[in-house]
């Protein structure tokens, strides 16, 4: 089962017990030797003792996580992935040198359509409008009305990032986004690529002025980088 890829040779301390290294072409795959039988039934506690030794080997070393269960045939499945995929491999561990993922979870405060009518008691009067025209035209509307919202909560959202965004302004490397709706509030997840030595200050920088974000939202990390390794993770796991 394949951990993470590092360069070789690696700046990390040797590798904990039950982890090998396979090196090639100036690159090394962290691996495990499992039954895969073991790797679909692992319980929460396999998958956080999982998670450690990753953390562990990146407060050592730039590295490329890979998501519990990337399982590859043989050793030379593994060398034929680092070859195939070395100049992208290297360009990436240089994009994610010395650095640390922080990630925000923002709850955005709910607000009203623009297309929503005051609470006066009866039909809307676009209701009532709609009365005579038959269910098509009511359903329009509601799609309208739906859109509309999306629109709200997508703006809402694009602002709440760029307060962040502002306030966070050159303690970052990059920045990824992921939106949507839980419960019917919107909910922004941001995961910042933040140099080490500068994560502290980016922490601090969050905490300073909180009332400049809308919503209420927590502070995760820092983490080794999963989610600025998404497409090679999914490509590599094409080849497994």
């Amino acid at each position: 089962m394949l951990h993470c890829i590092l360069r070789d040779p690696p700046r990390c301390a040797p590798l904990p017990g039950g982890l090998r290294g396979i090196g090639v072409d100036g690159l090394r795959a962290v691996v495990a030797d499992v039954d895969p039988d073991q790797v679909r039934a692992a319980d929460s506690a396999q998958l956080q003792g999982y998670a450690d030794l990753i953390a562990c080997l990146h407060c050592d070393a730039p590295l490329i996580p890979m998501r519990f269960g990337c399982v590859f045939t043989s050793d030379a499945a593994v060398r034929k992935l680092l070859t195939g995929h070395q100049a992208r491999l290297l360009t990436m561990l240089d994009h994610l040198d010395d650095c640390v993922e922080i990630g925000i979870r923002l709850m955005l405060p709910k607000a009203a359509s623009p297309t929503a009518t005051a609470a006066a008691p009866g039909p809307a009067p676009e209701a009532e409008g709609l009365k005579d025209r038959g269910p098509g035209h009511g359903h329009l509307a509601v799609i309208r009305r739906r859109l509309d919202d999306e629109a709200l909560a997508a703006a809402r959202a694009a602002e709440a990032r760029g307060a962040i965004e502002r306030i966070v302004a050159g303690l970052y490397r990059d920045l990824h986004q992921e939106f949507g709706q839980i419960g019917g509030r919107s909910l922004l997840s941001l995961y910042f690529l933040v140099p080490r030595e500068q994560s502290g200050a980016f922490v601090e920088a969050l905490r300073r002025d909180p009332s400049a974000v809308p919503g209420s939202g927590l502070i995760t990390g820092p983490w080794p980088p999963y989610n600025f390794v998404g497409a090679i993770d999914d490509d590599l796991r094409s080849l497994a």
